[in-house]
């Protein structure tokens, strides 16, 4: 596994992936770990700043996908608990149980202005080696901090796994290594929001016109 160099700091979690991706079969050997450093930063960012073109990161073997995480329930105070964005994932590296921190599992882009896609961070991500909710002595460490989960199977073929999330582009105010980003809105808010109104405003509508109709054969009668 390649280790980064230099300086000193630390700080994210959870996800969701779209297409089925291939199981691992040499997944019983955790990864070593590595401490994060003030120039493994600028390492990583250097050698990801060729991503932020989304093709790019197509040609180079990271999926597109149209479906963009936003958390779906609010915080105890009923605050926004913010987004993920869209998983660009990497299905060979995702089966290798090799993380190499140069070499993220998965790209993280979140929704920017006129439809654009912004590379926020990135998403590392190791299969849970029993497959086993239950049990976590494979929990993989990096940049000094344990990965979160493990998480249980997902519907679209994804194991039994374990994932870090990185915001190494977008400033996320609840933490470096936190995976809800509450600076990051999903564009499928919005219309959902704007579709409830406009049902609102029919059913409104409908109601005001049967009432004048009432209104008009009292008036007759």
């Amino acid at each position: 596994m390649r280790v980064i160099t230099a300086g000193l700091l630390a700080a994210a979690c959870g996800f969701a992936l779209t297409g089925s991706i291939p199981t691992a079969s040499a997944h019983a050997h955790p990864p070593a770990s590595a401490a994060l450093h003030d120039g493994d930063l600028d390492e990583l960012r250097a050698t990801l700043e060729r991503f932020r073109d989304p093709k790019v990161a197509e040609r180079h073997g990271y999926e597109r996908t149209d479906v963009c995480t936003q958390a779906a329930h609010t915080g105890p105070g009923g605050e926004y608990l913010g987004a993920m964005g869209y998983h660009y994932v990497n299905k060979s590296l995702a089966a290798d149980p090799t993380i190499d921190p140069l070499r993220p599992e998965i790209l993280i882009y979140v929704p920017g202005k006129n439809g654009k896609r912004v590379l926020g961070g990135v998403e590392y991500l190791r299969y849970d080696s029993d497959g086993l909710l239950s049990t976590a002595d494979d929990r993989p460490r990096l940049f000094g901090k344990d990965f979160d989960g493990p998480f249980a199977p997902t519907t679209d073929g994804q194991p039994v796994h374990y994932s870090l999330h990185v915001w190494l582009f977008e400033h996320n105010p609840k933490g470096l290594f936190e995976p809800w980003n509450p600076r990051v809105r999903c564009p499928e808010a919005e219309p959902a929001k704007l579709r409830t109104d406009v049902t609102k405003d029919v059913k409104k509508n409908a109601r005001a016109k049967a009432q004048a109709r009432k209104h008009r054969s009292r008036a007759r009668s």
